[in-house]
């Protein structure tokens, strides 16, 4: 049953990825035809929303991959590389788009509205469609017994979101057309264009700036480092601490390495403590935990 549900979601994802390939083309060619530039920056969104199915995709695949002994964290940090990638590549693309928007409202050029209305309302159908499949699909399984599909269905959930503020930005495209076919004022598109870039950048610039530091291993942003340490060091038995490394290697898979002073212990005494250490840092969302039991008679020369 987990195997078969992890084919529909693949292709689910798939049929969205190329219905979604299929309109940023059609809305890029017809954009430079009509000269409409909030039609080529809906087909820049729509191009980030691909971006994002594909990484939905790939993680799906990459789940049910096993590190190997060359790679021995796996595949996870794919997801990261190509958010960074695609988020960076975005934000130039939409500087230039504001740029080229500004440089219209001065000099505002005749649009070929009935081509931006047409090419407008395909692309909404097809990202209702595609956000109304992705969505049904989350909700259904979102209540199953499922508990293990979880991680795969907040991707198809963040897909579903984008897809759905996909459909919302192609109909007002859709609306700004009629607008310029009925009364000929063509600095509607400039505008569209650059409010529509502005929510972009919004949206882009947190996952640019995640995707940046997880590839750092910095500590994530929600994160205290400070606070984890307290609470380690308020667990019974515990001296002292250091060494605390706390990074994430994807989205979902925290990780915290460090070392730990404790007095002379026997073995099955730490296997209760790293129980309770385990515990107490679940509670922050760590679910990897690497730790060197020091005493006070023995701790490491260098810190970190």
């Amino acid at each position: 049953m987990h195997i078969e549900s992890i084919k529909n979601k693949k292709n689910i994802l798939f049929i969205t990825i190329v219905l979604n390939l299929v309109i940023v083309i059609s809305q890029i060619i017809a954009g430079i035809y009509s000269h409409s530039i909030s039609l080529i920056t809906d087909a820049i969104h729509n191009f980030q929303d691909v971006v994002s199915l594909i990484i939905a995709y790939v993680t799906i695949i990459f789940m049910t991959k096993k590190p190997t002994p060359k790679m021995t964290f796996g595949y996870k940090r794919a997801e990261s590389i190509a958010g960074f990638v695609n988020s960076a590549v975005l934000i130039g693309a939409i500087i230039l788009i504001i740029i080229t928007g500004i440089e219209r409202l001065f000099f505002p050029q005749p649009v070929e509205s009935i081509v931006v209305i047409i090419v407008g309302a395909i692309a909404f159908v097809v990202n209702f469609i595609s956000a109304y499949l992705l969505g049904f699909h989350s909700h259904h399984h979102n209540h199953s017994e499922y508990h293990h599909h979880h991680e795969e269905d907040l991707n198809i959930k963040s897909a579903y979101l984008h897809l759905f503020s996909d459909a919302v930005i192609s109909l007002g495209v859709v609306i700004g057309g009629i607008a310029m076919y009925l009364f000929s004022i063509y600095w509607i598109d400039p505008i569209l264009s650059i409010i529509f870039s502005i929510y972009i950048l919004k949206e882009t610039t947190p996952v640019l700036k995640k995707s940046l530091r997880i590839l750092m291993e910095g500590i994530p942003e929600e994160f205290n480092h400070n606070l984890v340490i307290k609470e380690i060091k308020n667990l019974p038995d515990i001296l002292d601490v250091h060494d605390i490394h706390i990074w994430a290697l994807s989205s979902k898979d925290i990780y915290l390495t460090g070392h730990i002073v404790v007095e002379n212990k026997e073995i099955s005494q730490l296997e209760n403590l790293i129980k309770d250490l385990q515990k107490k840092l679940s509670q922050f969302g760590i679910n990897h935990i690497t730790v060197q039991f020091e005493t006070k008679n023995f701790e490491c020369e260098v810190k970190h």
